[in-house]
């Protein structure tokens, strides 16, 4: 499959960032908790910085310790139609302690990479290209089973 139709975007109110493909998300009938959380990210290293391998690409970031939001800045994720009627994303809605710290961090954050982590991995390091509020979409090759169990890691508490 062409490398550009298996790109993950995150499409935000202001603005979009692309990300790097998303592996396939396992399928269990009963998955684990799933701990959700996003990081800023640098591109070169720094004290303090920890550094990360972005999947399925040779892309390394260099994340800040602390999350921006988490799994308790969700108030909503559900799955959305994509580009194809076989192509699903996820939209996700933040609280207003989220959207107001992905505001304050977002904003002075343009043009670097924000990490989204999944249970302590970086699934994708999407470039801000602006500032980002209450409401995102996260989107790309996912399937529906793909798409729902993302969706439900992100609002599980």
């Amino acid at each position: 499959m062409n490398a550009c139709f298996r790109a993950i975007a995150l499409s935000v109110v202001c603005g979009t960032w692309l990300m790097s493909p998303l592996g396939a998300v396992p399928q269990t009938a009963n998955p684990p908790a799933t701990a959700f959380e996003m990081r800023l990210a640098e591109t070169q290293p720094a004290a303090g910085l920890v550094e990360a391998e972005v999947p399925d690409s040779s892309t390394k970031v260099y994340l800040h310790r602390e999350a921006i939001v988490t799994n308790a800045d969700v108030v909503g994720a559900r799955v959305i139609s994509g580009i194809t009627s076989v192509n699903f994303n996820v939209a996700v809605t933040f609280n207003s302690a989220g959207a107001a710290k992905m505001a304050r961090a977002t904003a002075s954050h343009i043009d670097k990479p924000v990490a989204i982590l999944i249970n302590g991995r970086v699934i994708a390091a999407p470039i801000v290209r602006s500032q980002i509020t209450d409401q995102a979409v996260i989107s790309g090759d996912f399937n529906n089973s793909q798409a729902s169990a993302i969706a439900a890691g992100l609002t599980r508490r």
